[in-house]
């Protein structure tokens, strides 16, 4: 163990590496390209790195900030951040300066450390931040700039003995900002290893998975399942940026057998002209998240990957994983009852209760719409000093998770939309989700984003962004016709506009609220 460990705890996220380099010392724990780590070896930087971090903290609350896209070392940061007892702060590599400014000022992150092709925009963020005591870049040798590799190199391998807590604040990552200023989400040691145990045992994991970190590390996605495919002896196989040509010869070249992407991505896959010629014989389930996806392009992508389709919904708050719709669930021929279900985010996974409640917090009839709330160890500790905020969403044990759904007769939740992306036209309500699946049916339809939009007579109207996929035209008409008739006339949208792409956050979600805040932002009220 890591030394004196008070409070309740079998496992902390230091364990992870301590344990497989036990049980499975000459290994493959990560693989980066040409370069690799048994586990032992991990565990050996893992510790050497602890103790760079120590050596170098002034301040018992000193954290850790990282800037980098997908690599090795951002495996052993995390892990060793852990060990040493100290918080790690995954920044967005697709911030602005702004937004890295207030982050790292609002952390009061010490310590940065960074990828080479940063040193810019670093540079600009260094002059804005007071709370920057060192900097230590991964892969470069800079002027004045402390080096990765000699630090580690100068550094004890023992295994640092310190005192941990499962209830001390290992990560704290902030959310996409997708809603104003980015909040800092506490992940706990605990919350950590529940989330990584019940992702483990929901997916079914055991020691010969070999798992693509395609998704930014940054994420409480891909970190979720880092952690979880780690704990359970896997090989990670780290990316450092997403192409649909990359992530393929990834799958073929490293015989991945699991991969986490969210739905873009596997359109993107899709319709690269070169899918055929890649090997994708190894990959025994492909993990999607972030949102369902349309039941014509998933059923398109279980033909062509003939591999097994697995959706895990989560949030940051609950380091992410609450539910997974299992492979099995997943059908290409059978009753309606079965294609209904590939439209749900399955059930909640083990060691975490879902609830679908109304206003008033009290649980809702089967069947009836309300707010999917969440309890179990991997709920967050708080929002990072927003005491406010937090009894927002944290109340009576439970997180609100600002997700309207319903709930079946077999507890399978169907994710309806955000609470507050409501469209209410005429004193109806149209839940933009709705008109998208149906949208995604047309033959022409990539991609679809449907939002209210001002409207004089009926207070909002139903508006759709619409990316075409290549090689096919469809007008505007044609499309409200098609919603028209497929769904009650008042939700079909009053106005289609195409677009090149949809803006995504770097967790690939659509950002509605930029398209929606064109429409709205000379209005006093926004619905």
């Amino acid at each position: 163990m890591s030394g004196q460990i008070r409070g309740r705890c079998a496992l902390l996220i230091g364990d992870i590496p301590r344990r497989n380099a036990k049980l499975y010392p000459g290994k493959t724990a990560v693989e980066e390209g040409e370069r690799s780590l048994t586990f032992a070896q991990l565990n050996e930087r893992v510790n050497r790195l602890a103790n760079v971090f120590l050596s170098l903290r002034a301040d018992p609350a000193d954290k850790i900030a990282v800037l980098n896209h997908n690599c090795l070392e951002y495996i052993e940061l995390y892990f060793a951040a852990a060990k040493a007892g100290m918080p790690i702060v995954p920044l967005n590599f697709r911030y602005a300066k702004d937004e890295l400014s207030y982050v790292i000022n609002d952390s009061k992150a010490a310590l940065l450390f960074f990828g080479g092709k940063y040193l810019p925009v670093i540079q600009e963020v260094k002059k804005e931040v007071g709370c920057i005591k060192h900097l230590v870049c991964i892969d470069k040798h800079l002027p004045g700039i402390q080096n990765y590799e000699e630090m580690l190199a100068l550094a004890s391998s023992a295994d640092p003995l310190i005192s941990l807590d499962e209830n001390d604040l290992a990560i704290l990552g902030y959310t996409g900002g997708t809603t104003g200023l980015p909040k800092g989400v506490m992940s706990t040691h605990r919350n950590v290893l529940a989330s990584s145990f019940n992702t483990a045992i929901g997916r079914r994991l055991g020691p010969g998975g070999v798992f693509l970190n395609a998704p930014p590390l940054f994420h409480a996605g891909d970190a979720n399942s880092m952690f979880a495919f780690s704990l359970a002896g896997c090989t990670n196989v780290v990316m450092n940026f997403f192409s649909p040509e990359d992530i393929l010869r990834q799958i073929q070249d490293h015989r991945i057998t699991h991969a986490l992407v969210v739905p873009a991505m596997i359109l993107f896959m899709l319709q690269f002209p070169g899918f055929h010629k890649f090997d994708l014989r190894s990959l025994q389930v492909l993990y999607y998240g972030t949102a369902p996806m349309p039941l014509e392009p998933l059923k398109e992508a279980m033909s062509k990957f003939r591999c097994g389709f697995s959706q895990t919904y989560g949030a940051t708050e609950t380091f992410v994983t609450i539910s997974i719709l299992q492979p099995e669930d997943h059908v290409l021929e059978g009753a309606a009852e079965d294609f209904k279900r590939m439209s749900s985010a399955g059930r909640e996974v083990a060691g975490v209760q879902v609830k679908i409640v109304d206003e008033s917090g009290s649980e809702v009839k089967q069947g009836q719409v309300g707010e999917i709330t969440v309890k179990g160890h991997n709920v967050m500790k708080g929002y990072w000093n927003q005491p406010e905020m937090t009894a927002q969403v944290l109340k009576n044990g439970w997180y609100y998770t600002g997700d309207m759904g319903r709930m079946d007769e077999l507890a399978y939740i169907y994710i309806v939309d955000r609470k507050k992306d409501l469209i209410v036209s005429g004193g109806e309500n149209i839940y933009p989700k709705e008109v998208e699946n149906v949208l995604f049916t047309h033959p022409a339809v990539a991609e679809a984003a449907v939002f209210g939009v001002p409207d004089d007579t009926w207070g909002e109207a139903v508006k759709a962004v619409v990316v075409k996929k290549q090689g096919h035209e469809v007008s505007g008409q044609e499309l409200i016709e098609f919603c028209r008739q497929r769904l009650a006339s008042y939700k079909k949208p009053k106005d289609v506009e195409f677009a090149q792409e949809l803006p995504r956050s770097s967790a690939g979600k659509v950002l509605k609220r930029e398209l929606r805040d064109r429409y709205w932002k000379d209005r006093q009220r926004k619905v």
